[in-house]
Protein backbone atom coordinates (compact mmCIF):
# COMPACT_ATOMS: atom_id res chain seq x y z
CA UNK A 1 0.00 0.00 0.00
CA UNK A 2 1.55 3.56 -1.19
CA UNK A 3 0.85 5.87 1.92
CA UNK A 4 1.33 9.60 0.81
CA UNK A 5 5.09 10.68 2.64
CA UNK A 6 3.88 7.55 4.69
CA UNK A 7 7.28 8.84 7.26
CA UNK A 8 6.75 11.54 10.29
CA UNK A 9 9.54 12.98 12.19
CA UNK A 10 9.40 12.55 15.87
CA UNK A 11 11.39 13.94 19.11
CA UNK A 12 11.42 16.32 22.21
CA UNK A 13 12.36 19.39 23.04
CA UNK A 14 14.42 19.86 25.90
CA UNK A 15 11.86 20.84 28.30
CA UNK A 16 10.00 17.15 27.52
CA UNK A 17 7.30 18.19 24.95
CA UNK A 18 6.63 15.57 22.64
CA UNK A 19 6.81 16.82 18.57
CA UNK A 20 5.67 14.41 15.91
CA UNK A 21 5.97 16.53 11.91
CA UNK A 22 4.59 15.11 9.00
CA UNK A 23 5.30 16.89 6.28
CA UNK A 24 2.26 16.08 3.02
CA UNK A 25 1.89 18.07 -0.63
CA UNK A 26 -1.08 20.68 1.11
CA UNK A 27 -1.58 23.84 1.06
CA UNK A 28 -3.22 23.75 4.19
CA UNK A 29 -2.05 22.32 7.49
CA UNK A 30 -3.69 20.32 10.31
CA UNK A 31 -2.10 20.69 13.79
CA UNK A 32 -3.21 19.35 17.19
CA UNK A 33 -1.62 20.14 20.88
CA UNK A 34 -2.94 16.96 23.89
CA UNK A 35 -2.71 17.87 27.17
CA UNK A 36 -1.90 15.24 29.09
CA UNK A 37 -4.34 16.43 31.68
CA UNK A 38 -7.91 16.34 31.66
CA UNK A 39 -11.14 15.36 33.89
CA UNK A 40 -9.36 11.75 35.09
CA UNK A 41 -6.53 14.15 37.05
CA UNK A 42 -9.44 15.98 38.98
CA UNK A 43 -9.54 15.46 42.92
CA UNK A 44 -12.80 15.22 44.60
CA UNK A 45 -14.37 18.66 44.85
CA UNK A 46 -13.02 19.63 41.47
CA UNK A 47 -15.01 17.99 39.17
CA UNK A 48 -15.41 19.98 36.00
CA UNK A 49 -12.78 22.34 36.55
CA UNK A 50 -10.55 20.58 33.43
CA UNK A 51 -13.50 21.12 30.85
CA UNK A 52 -13.86 24.71 32.49
CA UNK A 53 -10.40 25.61 32.16
CA UNK A 54 -10.62 24.42 28.22
CA UNK A 55 -13.38 27.04 27.61
CA UNK A 56 -11.22 29.69 29.69
CA UNK A 57 -8.38 28.70 27.58
CA UNK A 58 -9.69 29.25 23.69
CA UNK A 59 -11.72 32.68 24.59
CA UNK A 60 -9.73 33.68 27.92
CA UNK A 61 -7.07 35.64 26.28
CA UNK A 62 -3.07 35.11 26.81
CA UNK A 63 -0.27 37.46 28.23
CA UNK A 64 -0.11 38.46 24.93
CA UNK A 65 -3.29 39.27 23.43
CA UNK A 66 -6.56 40.19 25.19
CA UNK A 67 -9.79 38.44 24.29
CA UNK A 68 -10.81 40.30 21.84
CA UNK A 69 -7.71 40.81 19.50
CA UNK A 70 -7.38 37.01 20.36
CA UNK A 71 -10.67 36.37 18.85
CA UNK A 72 -9.84 38.39 15.59
CA UNK A 73 -6.61 35.99 15.63
CA UNK A 74 -8.70 32.55 16.10
CA UNK A 75 -11.68 33.25 13.66
CA UNK A 76 -8.91 34.16 10.77
CA UNK A 77 -7.93 30.38 11.07
CA UNK A 78 -9.32 27.23 8.50
CA UNK A 79 -10.44 25.90 12.52
CA UNK A 80 -9.57 26.20 16.20
CA UNK A 81 -11.02 24.96 18.71
CA UNK A 82 -10.61 22.46 21.40
CA UNK A 83 -12.35 19.44 23.10
CA UNK A 84 -11.93 17.55 26.74
CA UNK A 85 -11.78 13.64 26.90
CA UNK A 86 -11.21 11.66 29.98
CA UNK A 87 -7.29 12.13 30.24
CA UNK A 88 -6.61 14.55 27.72
CA UNK A 89 -7.25 18.34 26.89
CA UNK A 90 -6.68 18.75 23.14
CA UNK A 91 -6.04 21.68 21.55
CA UNK A 92 -6.93 21.59 17.21
CA UNK A 93 -6.57 24.18 14.52
CA UNK A 94 -6.57 23.66 10.91
CA UNK A 95 -5.13 26.49 8.51
CA UNK A 96 -3.57 27.79 5.24
CA UNK A 97 0.13 26.87 5.76
CA UNK A 98 0.63 30.52 5.65
CA UNK A 99 -1.00 31.18 9.13
CA UNK A 100 0.82 28.21 11.06
CA UNK A 101 3.44 30.53 12.74
CA UNK A 102 0.70 32.38 14.00
CA UNK A 103 -1.72 29.28 14.98
CA UNK A 104 1.47 28.27 17.23
CA UNK A 105 1.84 31.56 18.79
CA UNK A 106 -1.30 31.74 19.77
CA UNK A 107 -2.27 28.73 21.33
CA UNK A 108 1.39 28.35 23.17
CA UNK A 109 0.44 31.60 24.73
CA UNK A 110 -3.12 31.04 25.40
CA UNK A 111 -2.21 26.97 26.65
CA UNK A 112 1.18 28.30 28.84
CA UNK A 113 0.10 32.24 29.73
CA UNK A 114 -3.67 32.29 30.21
CA UNK A 115 -4.82 35.70 31.28
CA UNK A 116 -8.13 34.43 32.57
CA UNK A 117 -10.22 37.73 32.08
CA UNK A 118 -12.69 37.95 34.58
CA UNK A 119 -15.56 38.98 32.19
CA UNK A 120 -14.92 36.13 29.98
CA UNK A 121 -14.26 33.33 32.60
CA UNK A 122 -17.96 34.47 33.88
CA UNK A 123 -18.99 34.25 30.66
CA UNK A 124 -17.43 30.74 29.98
CA UNK A 125 -18.95 29.34 33.71
CA UNK A 126 -21.87 30.47 32.26
CA UNK A 127 -21.67 28.69 29.19
CA UNK A 128 -20.09 25.47 30.59
CA UNK A 129 -23.53 25.16 32.84
CA UNK A 130 -25.73 25.91 30.39
CA UNK A 131 -23.75 22.45 28.23
CA UNK A 132 -24.24 21.02 31.74
CA UNK A 133 -27.84 21.47 31.53
CA UNK A 134 -28.01 21.06 29.04
CA UNK A 135 -26.65 17.55 28.86
CA UNK A 136 -28.55 16.76 31.80
CA UNK A 137 -32.03 18.09 30.17
CA UNK A 138 -31.28 15.23 27.76
CA UNK A 139 -33.29 11.50 28.39
CA UNK A 140 -30.18 9.84 27.53
CA UNK A 141 -28.31 11.75 30.46
CA UNK A 142 -30.20 9.59 33.40
CA UNK A 143 -29.36 6.65 31.12
CA UNK A 144 -25.47 7.09 30.51
CA UNK A 145 -25.21 7.61 34.44
CA UNK A 146 -27.35 3.90 35.14
CA UNK A 147 -25.64 2.35 32.31
CA UNK A 148 -22.16 4.12 33.61
CA UNK A 149 -23.01 2.60 37.18
CA UNK A 150 -23.18 -0.79 36.31
CA UNK A 151 -20.82 -1.35 33.38
CA UNK A 152 -17.87 1.13 34.20
CA UNK A 153 -18.00 0.49 37.68
CA UNK A 154 -15.88 3.57 38.94
CA UNK A 155 -13.63 3.25 35.93
CA UNK A 156 -12.54 6.89 34.34
CA UNK A 157 -14.57 5.64 30.86
CA UNK A 158 -18.13 6.24 33.34
CA UNK A 159 -17.14 9.96 34.20
CA UNK A 160 -19.37 12.62 33.47
CA UNK A 161 -16.61 14.96 31.98
CA UNK A 162 -19.01 18.40 31.68
CA UNK A 163 -18.56 17.32 36.14
CA UNK A 164 -20.74 19.51 38.75
CA UNK A 165 -22.54 22.36 38.88
CA UNK A 166 -21.59 23.73 42.27
CA UNK A 167 -17.56 23.29 41.29
CA UNK A 168 -18.18 25.35 37.89
CA UNK A 169 -19.93 27.95 39.77
CA UNK A 170 -17.57 28.34 42.62
CA UNK A 171 -14.52 28.24 41.07
CA UNK A 172 -12.48 31.54 41.53
CA UNK A 173 -10.11 32.64 39.17
CA UNK A 174 -7.30 31.66 41.24
CA UNK A 175 -9.13 28.28 41.85
CA UNK A 176 -8.88 27.74 38.25
CA UNK A 177 -5.18 29.21 38.32
CA UNK A 178 -3.96 26.61 40.34
CA UNK A 179 -5.79 23.93 38.54
CA UNK A 180 -3.74 24.91 35.17
CA UNK A 181 -0.59 25.43 37.41
CA UNK A 182 -0.75 21.40 37.99
CA UNK A 183 -0.59 20.15 34.66
CA UNK A 184 -0.27 22.71 31.98
CA UNK A 185 3.74 21.38 31.27
CA UNK A 186 5.23 20.67 28.39
CA UNK A 187 6.25 17.29 29.72
CA UNK A 188 2.91 16.24 30.01
CA UNK A 189 2.41 17.44 26.10
CA UNK A 190 2.40 16.26 22.80
CA UNK A 191 2.10 18.56 19.63
CA UNK A 192 1.38 17.07 16.10
CA UNK A 193 1.51 19.23 12.64
CA UNK A 194 0.93 17.47 9.29
CA UNK A 195 0.68 19.23 5.80
CA UNK A 196 2.98 21.71 3.91
CA UNK A 197 5.42 22.71 6.64
CA UNK A 198 8.10 25.62 6.42
CA UNK A 199 11.79 24.24 6.50
CA UNK A 200 12.32 25.77 9.46
CA UNK A 201 9.62 24.13 11.38
CA UNK A 202 11.57 22.81 14.08
CA UNK A 203 13.04 26.29 14.70
CA UNK A 204 9.68 27.73 15.14
CA UNK A 205 8.28 25.27 17.41
CA UNK A 206 11.12 25.99 19.59
CA UNK A 207 10.59 29.57 19.49
CA UNK A 208 7.26 29.07 20.89
CA UNK A 209 7.44 25.78 22.77
CA UNK A 210 10.48 25.14 23.69
CA UNK A 211 11.28 28.29 26.48
CA UNK A 212 8.49 26.77 28.78
CA UNK A 213 10.23 24.73 32.03
CA UNK A 214 9.23 21.80 32.20
CA UNK A 215 7.11 20.83 35.66
CA UNK A 216 5.01 17.63 37.35
CA UNK A 217 4.15 14.95 34.75
CA UNK A 218 0.72 14.41 34.69
CA UNK A 219 0.74 11.04 31.94
CA UNK A 220 -0.93 8.02 33.67
CA UNK A 221 -1.57 5.06 32.84
CA UNK A 222 -5.93 4.03 33.29
CA UNK A 223 -6.77 0.76 35.50
CA UNK A 224 -8.03 -1.78 33.33
CA UNK A 225 -11.87 -2.19 33.50
CA UNK A 226 -12.92 -5.18 35.66
CA UNK A 227 -14.86 -8.35 34.28
CA UNK A 228 -18.46 -8.58 34.45
CA UNK A 229 -19.93 -10.55 36.79
CA UNK A 230 -23.12 -11.11 36.55
CA UNK A 231 -25.86 -10.16 34.08
CA UNK A 232 -27.86 -7.49 34.28
CA UNK A 233 -30.71 -6.16 32.29
CA UNK A 234 -32.14 -2.73 32.76
CA UNK A 235 -36.03 -2.21 31.33
CA UNK A 236 -36.95 1.44 31.71
CA UNK A 237 -39.75 3.40 30.60
CA UNK A 238 -39.28 6.10 27.75
CA UNK A 239 -42.36 8.02 27.63
CA UNK A 240 -41.12 10.79 25.01
CA UNK A 241 -40.58 7.87 22.51
CA UNK A 242 -44.20 7.20 22.27
CA UNK A 243 -45.54 7.20 18.91
CA UNK A 244 -48.19 9.96 19.28
CA UNK A 245 -49.86 8.70 16.07
CA UNK A 246 -50.09 5.24 16.72
CA UNK A 247 -48.84 4.10 20.19
CA UNK A 248 -48.76 -0.05 19.25
CA UNK A 249 -46.11 0.81 16.44
CA UNK A 250 -44.16 2.75 19.06
CA UNK A 251 -39.71 2.28 19.02
CA UNK A 252 -37.72 0.90 22.03
CA UNK A 253 -34.03 1.46 22.06
CA UNK A 254 -32.02 -1.53 22.97
CA UNK A 255 -28.30 -1.07 24.38
CA UNK A 256 -26.24 -4.45 24.55
CA UNK A 257 -22.78 -4.29 26.01
CA UNK A 258 -19.76 -6.72 26.80
CA UNK A 259 -16.64 -6.56 27.30
CA UNK A 260 -13.78 -7.09 24.60
CA UNK A 261 -10.28 -6.24 24.31
CA UNK A 262 -8.31 -3.18 24.68
CA UNK A 263 -6.58 -0.96 21.66
CA UNK A 264 -3.63 -2.79 20.59
CA UNK A 265 -4.45 -6.35 22.19
CA UNK A 266 -3.54 -8.82 20.14
CA UNK A 267 -6.83 -10.07 19.44
CA UNK A 268 -7.85 -6.57 18.24
CA UNK A 269 -7.92 -7.28 14.43
CA UNK A 270 -9.78 -10.65 15.01
CA UNK A 271 -12.64 -8.82 17.34
CA UNK A 272 -12.88 -5.78 14.36
CA UNK A 273 -13.32 -8.65 11.91
CA UNK A 274 -15.59 -10.60 13.98
CA UNK A 275 -17.57 -7.66 14.90
CA UNK A 276 -17.92 -6.41 10.97
CA UNK A 277 -18.93 -10.04 10.05
CA UNK A 278 -21.90 -9.96 13.24
CA UNK A 279 -23.30 -6.46 12.35
CA UNK A 280 -20.96 -4.00 10.33
CA UNK A 281 -22.79 -3.57 6.91
CA UNK A 282 -25.99 -4.70 4.87
CA UNK A 283 -24.54 -8.26 4.47
CA UNK A 284 -24.18 -8.77 8.41
CA UNK A 285 -25.94 -11.64 10.25
CA UNK A 286 -27.67 -9.15 11.96
CA UNK A 287 -28.71 -7.13 9.26
CA UNK A 288 -29.90 -9.77 7.15
CA UNK A 289 -31.73 -11.68 9.97
CA UNK A 290 -32.82 -9.21 12.83
CA UNK A 291 -33.27 -6.42 9.69
CA UNK A 292 -34.75 -7.88 6.20
CA UNK A 293 -35.41 -11.54 7.34
CA UNK A 294 -37.54 -10.48 10.10
CA UNK A 295 -38.25 -7.24 10.19
CA UNK A 296 -37.74 -6.16 13.36
CA UNK A 297 -35.10 -2.74 12.65
CA UNK A 298 -34.54 -0.58 10.18
CA UNK A 299 -30.94 -0.46 11.08
CA UNK A 300 -28.59 -2.28 13.74
CA UNK A 301 -25.47 -2.07 14.85
CA UNK A 302 -22.29 -2.71 16.74
CA UNK A 303 -19.62 -0.81 18.26
CA UNK A 304 -16.07 -1.87 19.55
CA UNK A 305 -14.24 0.72 21.72
CA UNK A 306 -10.59 -0.22 23.51
CA UNK A 307 -9.66 3.15 24.91
CA UNK A 308 -8.48 3.99 28.34
CA UNK A 309 -7.71 0.70 28.95
CA UNK A 310 -11.31 -0.11 29.05
CA UNK A 311 -12.48 -2.53 26.00
CA UNK A 312 -16.12 -2.72 25.24
CA UNK A 313 -17.86 -4.39 22.12
CA UNK A 314 -21.84 -3.69 21.62
CA UNK A 315 -25.18 -3.85 19.89
CA UNK A 316 -27.30 -0.81 19.55
CA UNK A 317 -30.98 -0.79 17.37
CA UNK A 318 -34.42 0.63 17.55
CA UNK A 319 -37.18 -2.08 17.34
CA UNK A 320 -41.00 -2.26 17.92
CA UNK A 321 -41.74 -1.86 21.67
CA UNK A 322 -44.22 -4.97 21.04
CA UNK A 323 -41.42 -7.21 19.90
CA UNK A 324 -38.39 -6.48 22.40
CA UNK A 325 -38.39 -9.67 23.71
CA UNK A 326 -38.51 -11.31 19.86
CA UNK A 327 -35.44 -8.80 19.05
CA UNK A 328 -33.33 -9.61 21.75
CA UNK A 329 -34.03 -13.48 21.37
CA UNK A 330 -33.14 -12.56 17.50
CA UNK A 331 -30.07 -10.99 18.33
CA UNK A 332 -28.57 -13.38 20.71
CA UNK A 333 -29.49 -16.11 17.52
CA UNK A 334 -27.37 -14.45 15.49
CA UNK A 335 -24.49 -14.31 18.59
CA UNK A 336 -24.63 -17.89 18.84
CA UNK A 337 -24.78 -18.54 15.42
CA UNK A 338 -21.36 -16.51 15.34
CA UNK A 339 -19.99 -18.54 17.93
CA UNK A 340 -20.75 -21.78 16.10
CA UNK A 341 -20.53 -21.41 12.41
CA UNK A 342 -17.50 -21.20 10.80
CA UNK A 343 -17.23 -17.70 8.59
CA UNK A 344 -15.82 -18.75 4.59
CA UNK A 345 -12.29 -17.43 4.03
CA UNK A 346 -14.03 -14.89 0.83
CA UNK A 347 -16.05 -13.28 4.31
CA UNK A 348 -12.71 -13.08 6.18
CA UNK A 349 -10.77 -11.52 2.57
CA UNK A 350 -13.91 -9.08 2.11
CA UNK A 351 -12.90 -7.29 5.65
CA UNK A 352 -9.22 -7.46 5.18
CA UNK A 353 -9.96 -5.30 1.72
CA UNK A 354 -12.39 -3.03 3.80
CA UNK A 355 -9.99 -2.68 6.38
CA UNK A 356 -7.38 -1.56 3.73
CA UNK A 357 -9.27 0.81 1.99
CA UNK A 358 -10.39 2.63 5.35
CA UNK A 359 -6.75 2.77 6.50
CA UNK A 360 -6.00 4.23 2.64
CA UNK A 361 -8.78 6.75 2.62
CA UNK A 362 -7.04 7.82 6.27
CA UNK A 363 -4.36 9.65 4.37
CA UNK A 364 -5.66 10.93 2.22
CA UNK A 365 -5.72 13.95 4.61
CA UNK A 366 -4.02 15.53 6.87
CA UNK A 367 -6.63 15.21 9.86
CA UNK A 368 -6.27 11.24 8.83
CA UNK A 369 -2.10 11.99 9.12
CA UNK A 370 -2.84 12.84 12.69
CA UNK A 371 -5.09 10.40 13.32
CA UNK A 372 -2.45 7.58 12.20
CA UNK A 373 0.24 9.76 14.40
CA UNK A 374 -1.58 9.32 17.60
CA UNK A 375 -2.37 5.61 16.74
CA UNK A 376 1.64 5.50 17.14
CA UNK A 377 2.44 7.61 20.07
CA UNK A 378 -0.46 5.97 22.19
CA UNK A 379 -0.30 2.19 21.07
CA UNK A 380 3.20 2.08 18.81
CA UNK A 381 0.27 1.01 16.07
CA UNK A 382 1.18 1.51 12.52
CA UNK A 383 -0.10 1.34 8.93
CA UNK A 384 2.26 -1.60 8.75
CA UNK A 385 1.18 -2.99 12.07
CA UNK A 386 -2.54 -2.83 10.75
CA UNK A 387 -2.10 -4.74 7.62
CA UNK A 388 -0.72 -7.83 8.95
CA UNK A 389 -2.89 -7.59 12.12
CA UNK A 390 -5.66 -7.98 9.49
CA UNK A 391 -3.80 -10.45 6.90
CA UNK A 392 -3.21 -13.08 10.29
CA UNK A 393 -6.92 -13.33 10.51
CA UNK A 394 -8.49 -16.21 9.97
CA UNK A 395 -12.18 -17.66 9.70
CA UNK A 396 -10.40 -20.20 12.63
CA UNK A 397 -9.19 -17.14 14.80
CA UNK A 398 -12.75 -15.47 13.97
CA UNK A 399 -14.88 -18.44 15.62
CA UNK A 400 -12.07 -18.36 18.57
CA UNK A 401 -12.39 -14.58 19.40
CA UNK A 402 -16.13 -15.24 18.79
CA UNK A 403 -16.40 -17.91 21.73
CA UNK A 404 -14.17 -15.52 23.61
CA UNK A 405 -15.73 -12.85 23.85
CA UNK A 406 -19.79 -12.55 22.85
CA UNK A 407 -21.65 -13.70 25.40
CA UNK A 408 -24.09 -16.67 25.78
CA UNK A 409 -27.85 -15.35 26.23
CA UNK A 410 -28.64 -16.80 29.82
CA UNK A 411 -24.81 -17.75 31.57
CA UNK A 412 -22.89 -14.60 30.04
CA UNK A 413 -21.58 -11.45 31.40
CA UNK A 414 -23.62 -8.40 29.69
CA UNK A 415 -25.45 -5.34 30.33
CA UNK A 416 -28.98 -4.95 28.62
CA UNK A 417 -30.28 -1.72 28.92
CA UNK A 418 -33.78 -1.54 27.24
CA UNK A 419 -35.65 2.14 26.65
CA UNK A 420 -39.68 1.34 26.38
CA UNK A 421 -41.96 3.91 25.58
CA UNK A 422 -44.60 1.47 26.03
CA UNK A 423 -43.58 0.38 29.82
CA UNK A 424 -45.32 1.99 32.97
Amino acid sequence: MTIINGGYREYRLDNGLLVALQSTPTETVAAELRINYGPSHEKEGEEGLAHFLEHCLVTGGSSKYNPLTADNIRGSFGDSNAFTNIGRTNFIGQMLSEDLVSWLDYTADHVFRPRFDKDRVDGERERVLREISDAKSNPFHSVNIEFSTVFYRGHPKGRFILGKEEVVKNATQDIMKEFHRRGYHPNNMDLIIVGGLPEDIEEIIKKHFGIVSLGENTRREFPKLKPLSVKTILHRSAPEKLNADDPDESSAEIFLRYLGPIRGHEDEYAVKTMNQILGGDTTSFLFQNVGLKKGLAYRIDISYNGDYNGGELGVNSAVPAKRINETVDAIFEEIRRMKTERVSNATVDRIRRMSKYGLAKTFESNEGHISAIEAKLDERITPESVILGYNLVTPEIVLEVANKYLPDRDLGKYVLYIRDPLKK
